[in-house]
């Protein structure tokens, strides 16, 4: 599972998803869930605290299609 908690407008809100392709496929939205420059605090996946080089949804895309490679 993955957790994402990020702040979108200044409030702090949490997101998951069943596995990380999930999310992926989300931001391929014509309109996607969340957009790229939303901090992320802290993102999870299956338990364990991803380290984010870039800790916004666009670094945690980036990172999480590098990784699922």
């Amino acid at each position: 599972m993955l957790e994402i908690h990020y702040v979108k407008n200044g409030s702090k809100e949490t997101a998951y998803y069943d596995t990380a392709k999930d999310f992926l496929a989300s931001q391929y939205l014509e309109v996607p869930p969340f957009q790229d420059h939303y901090l992320v605090e802290e993102a999870r996946l299956d338990g364990t605290v991803l380290e984010l080089p870039e800790a916004t949804i666009g670094g945690l895309f980036h990172f999480l299609a590098t990784q699922s490679k």
